[in-house]
């Protein structure tokens, strides 16, 4: 990758390690920050410049270079001003820009908003990849993150095909999968990807790529994987901002799942929003609490709660009492480092899982609306339908596009659905597309991206 510029807002730990590798990669940076004693580990670590200011002042940004930087990265701690930054630093001439945020909401349900308010080429949330990957540390599969379209409503999963599986059978094109499922790729015993076709039978040892709701997962699941048995236990530790938003996202994939929050009015606020959920009013740091809750009998325990001392504590404790799976979230990369150490249990660190997403963002060519899978042997793209394009109005039979290139999801309006052959495709909604390395060039014939209609 040629030598690119960038402007960084924010000095924390998302920012400075962002700084850091770009750095190392031979780009010009530039950060912003109003914190002193972020200037003096910048100064002393890196070689880059540094300027003290606030990145919602005008004279700062123009100081900085931001008009014809390659990306402007709003990663500071505070989301507003990371929104207002981004807004101004487009206007001044910055060629893209990325804002994260923390939570899951501002990134799911307000998503088109804030890229049409705010101009910005990609938004992201901190706590929604830290979701994604303790989502895999429990259920012991893989999640893969394509939020940034389907707001969370569908979810791609690679699942391990058991001995007893029904869809060792049958072949996958011809397989009766549950309703709101789709199988997308298959990896053989070697690892090598394979399109599904009605010639492709799945052995045990096997993995199905699936897109999936959220209703069907289970279903799936049971389907590709008969003796998986879910985690039927789960304890999370904490009902603030984050723990409250891993226990909405494991609620619909356990059997029994306790949280445990101190503070009175949060815990009774939780029990009102999950009526499912056993909310109890207790300190999880407590090991006699923990005892004679009968933490021992739990599959997995989660430490969500504000601090990261707080949480290792709780952590070890749940250890001690003799659970096997124990995550632990953790905010800074000191704590993190010192742990990792140890390998006492996994941790997650949203702002490190923020930075590394931003830097694949960069290293993949800016491409906000596609991942690549198994090597980039299969990709998914976000296409917008064109009101002006063929497409629109004809059912996916009508079109007919090759088996390596599969329509696995739409996005009209609020609703998000998995098409049949006999759904008619609209002006304006956003189809989700898996192609297989071999199809690449025919997706602009089908699916013409926006410089392509």
């Amino acid at each position: 990758m040629k030598s690119q510029r960038f402007v960084v807002m924010g000095a924390g730990e998302v920012g400075f390690h962002l700084a850091r590798q770009l750095d190392a990669d031979g780009h010009r940076v530039v950060v912003i920050d109003t914190d002193p004693e972020k200037q003096v580990r910048v100064d002393e670590e890196l070689d880059v410049q540094f300027l003290l200011g606030s990145g919602t002042h005008v004279p700062t940004l123009e100081q900085a270079g931001v008009d014809g930087c390659d990306l402007f990265i709003a990663a500071s701690d505070n989301e507003e001003a990371n929104l207002a930054s981004t807004v101004l630093a487009k206007d001044l001439g910055a060629r893209r820009a990325v804002v994260r945020l923390e939570t899951t909401e501002a990134v799911g349900r307000f998503r088109s908003l804030y890229e049409r308010l705010f101009h910005a080429d990609l938004i992201l949330s901190s706590q929604s990849l830290a979701i994604i990957e303790i989502l895999n540390l429990v259920l012991g599969h893989h999640t893969h993150e394509i939020d940034f379209l389907a707001e969370g409503q569908i979810q791609l999963r690679t699942i391990g095909i058991q001995a007893d599986s029904p869809i060792t059978r049958t072949s996958l094109r011809r397989a009766r999968l549950p309703e709101g499922s789709l199988v997308v790729g298959y990896l053989d015993e070697q690892h090598e990807l394979a399109i599904p076709t009605a010639d492709l039978h799945p052995a045990p040892g096997g993995q199905a790529i699936v897109l999936c709701t959220r209703d069907s997962i289970r279903a799936v699941e049971q389907m590709f994987a008969a003796q998986l048995e879910s985690p039927r236990h789960v304890v999370v530790a904490g009902g603030g901002l984050m723990g409250s938003a891993i226990a909405q996202a494991l609620s619909h994939e356990v059997r029994q799942l306790r949280v445990f929050e101190r503070d009175r009015g949060r815990a009774e606020r939780l029990a009102r929003q999950m009526p499912g959920v056993e909310v109890l009013c207790a300190d999880a740091t407590d090991l006699r609490v923990q005892r004679a809750e009968g933490i021992h009998q739990a599959d997995a325990f989660i430490a969500a709660m504000g601090h990261d001392e707080t949480n290792l504590m709780a952590g070890l404790m749940a250890q001690e009492n003799g659970v096997g799976k124990v995550i632990s979230t953790v905010r800074r990369s000191e704590t993190s480092r010192l742990w990792q150490r140890v390998g006492a249990f996994d941790l997650v660190s949203p702002r490190f899982l923020a930075a590394e997403h931003i830097d694949h963002y960069i290293r993949g060519g800016y491409r906000a609306n596609m991942i690549s899978l198994e090597g980039g042997a299969l990709r998914v793209f976000t296409r917008r339908i064109h009101p002006a394009s063929a497409v629109v109005g004809a059912t996916l039979a009508e079109i007919a596009p090759p088996d390596g290139l599969l329509v696995g999801a739409v996005v009209r309006g609020e609703r998000v659905f998995l098409p049949t052959g006999e759904d008619r495709l609209a002006a304006d909604d956003h189809v989700i597309l898996f192609v297989h390395q071999s199809e690449l060039g025919t997706l602009h014939l089908f699916f013409p991206g926006p410089d392509e209609t």
